[in-house]
């Protein structure tokens, strides 16, 4: 009861601090730096980071219900992207460097997808207020910045929603039935993902699937990756995957598509396995 009520004071803490942000960024002059800033968090490597964070430190279940739906959504807004071909605003508005077209915003989507399913999952009043400030600024951040109209955030929010329902049930269902099912299920979703590549030749769709056909082990082991009761071994199997995990991402941005499907296959095993270590440590 006293660690929900610190986590509770932590959340409640953090987004009192994000809500006077922009304020503070205004009134010390730093308003277009802070909103590049606030959009970093939207990107691939914070991503990748928070994943591992939460899926090895924190808690494999959780992770691997918020990896589900970061992946989910992030190959449906790329395709989404490609197939409607909506332009984004002048690039002489844009604040920042874009590629790509608009709708729907890959920022505004992804971010309510992830964030909306851990509030999903942990079901604490506190965390979802936190998760809905951190998508809202993010999403205005797209805005401020120059780089999307309110319809690509405004849709970019409400397919995120969708597919952060979706992707709750899914991965519920996956984790009750049985593990070899869920295994072969979970495979067969991500080869169905790469072939979208055919289709569609954005690399995000490729490195989804690469991620997915990891992720795909974690029913097979999931009564195997319990967190560690030291915080200093957490802390540190955290860090070795984190950085593992961001340099073959770095080492992914100039590699050929299937040599990125290949590394980010690989960035999904380093996160998946690293908490085996809990267990054949203890």
């Amino acid at each position: 009861m006293q660690r929900e009520s610190l986590v509770d004071r932590l959340a409640l803490a953090a987004t009192a601090l994000l809500l006077v942000s922009p304020a503070l960024a205004y009134l010390t002059g730093l308003w277009v730096p802070y909103w590049r800033l606030v959009t970093m968090l939207g990107y691939e490597e914070a991503y990748v980071a928070l994943a591992v964070i939460v899926y090895v430190a924190l808690s494999p279940q959780l992770g691997y219900y918020m990896l589900l739906s970061l992946l989910t959504s992030a190959w449906v807004n790329a395709y989404l992207k490609n197939t409607l071909a909506l332009p984004r605003p002048p690039p002489e508005q844009w604040k920042v460097q874009e590629t790509g077209y608009g709708f729907p915003s890959g920022h505004a989507q992804v971010s309510t997808s992830f964030w909306s399913t851990a509030s999903l999952k942990l079901r604490r009043a506190s965390l979802a207020v936190l998760s809905a400030t951190l998508v809202a600024l993010i999403s205005i951040s797209r805005l401020e910045l120059g780089v999307h109209y309110p319809r690509d955030v405004a849709g970019g929010v409400l397919i995120g929603l969708a597919v952060a329902l979706a992707s709750y049930y899914l991965a519920g269902w996956l984790l009750r039935a049985d593990k070899r099912a869920a295994f072969t299920a979970t495979l067969l979703y991500s080869l169905l993902v790469a072939t979208l590549y055919l289709i569609q030749p954005d690399a995000t769709i490729l490195k989804a699937a690469g991620v997915l056909a990891g992720a795909s082990l974690y029913p097979l082991v999931k009564d195997k990756v319990k967190p560690s009761p030291s915080v200093a071994r957490r802390t540190a199997l955290t860090a070795l995957a984190l950085a593992v995990a961001l340099a073959l991402t770095q080492l992914a941005k100039t590699a050929s598509p299937p040599a990125q499907l290949a590394t980010y296959l690989a960035i999904s095993l380093v996160i998946i396995a690293t908490p085996l270590a809990h267990s054949k440590q203890r």
